[in-house]
């Protein structure tokens, strides 16, 4: 383990207790990087993975970061200061960085890059208001629905997906519909919880049923089965393809975040 000017990075998970400490203490900002040590303790990834938390001159954890096998470095919660000096531990530059987008910024300060794709928000629920009901009802996913599921994911995907992924997510059974006058007409499910946050992913309506309030409303049932099996912080991501923020239900914004690539 090299500990440098604030920065303890580590190849071993293991290793990487009092960063993931941090970042479960944060979980509700910090769910991309704590999914990707999760992934990687199940096997996921041949190229080893790299870990690192940072450390105020009071001795307290103040950051941390995940390289994963595969994708972006991965930025969590960290000063500005801690972000531009990253780049100076690690071994090589990365081919693109993820996170708040003025840490993004700060990182790249040092390693030029660009941005790449659609900037995200971050929202968080504060207080789950009621909200109108359109007609049908909210159900749990089931094989029965699984090509249904999968034609929405290839659209939504435009078929670079993960090929068995609606099968896992059925298999978890962390997915809900709409259903309305016998068809399902919109889809929401979350992710792994982490401590007691976890994210809403994903939501989707059908074109033909948009406007109809039912997304929503089905955010509202995952959201609130969540809130009776303990989750307190939930949290969704939406960008400017699917800007719906469910302000009506309780969700405000926390966070923009960005990719940014250097070979953009």
């Amino acid at each position: 383990m090299a500990v440098i000017s604030g920065w303890s990075l580590v190849g071993d998970p293991d290793e990487f207790a009092a960063g993931e400490e941090f970042l479960l203490a944060r979980a509700a900002t910090n769910l991309p990087l704590l999914i990707a040590l999760s992934a990687f303790r199940s096997g996921g990834g041949r190229t080893p993975p790299l870990f690192g938390w940072w450390t105020r001159p009071e001795g307290t954890i103040g950051g941390a970061f995940v390289r994963p096998s595969f994708g972006p470095l991965l930025l969590g919660d960290m000063p500005v200061e801690a972000a531009a000096a990253l780049l100076g531990h690690l071994d090589g530059a990365p081919d693109a960085w993820a996170g708040r987008s003025d840490l993004a910024e700060a990182f790249a300060s040092a390693c030029p890059g660009r941005p790449v794709g659609h900037r995200s928000r971050l929202h968080r629920l504060e207080t789950l208001r009621p909200c109108s009901m359109p007609d049908g009802f909210a159900r749990p996913a089931t094989p029965a629905d699984h090509d249904l599921l999968d034609r929405w994911y290839e659209s939504v995907t435009r078929g670079h997906g993960t090929p068995g992924a609606v099968a896992g997510r059925l298999a978890s059974g962390d997915l809900h519909l709409w259903e309305t006058g016998g068809r399902v007409v919109a889809v929401a499910g979350h992710g792994p919880r982490f401590g007691s946050a976890v994210r809403l992913d994903p939501i989707y309506t059908a074109y033909e049923h948009r406007g109809y309030g039912y997304s929503t409303a089905l955010v509202a049932a995952v959201t609130r089965s969540l809130m009776a099996g303990g989750a307190t912080e939930i949290v969704h991501v939406a960008t400017p393809a699917n800007p719906a923020t469910y302000q009506c239900l309780g969700y405000q914004t926390v966070a923009e975040y960005v990719t940014f690539s250097r070979s953009a």
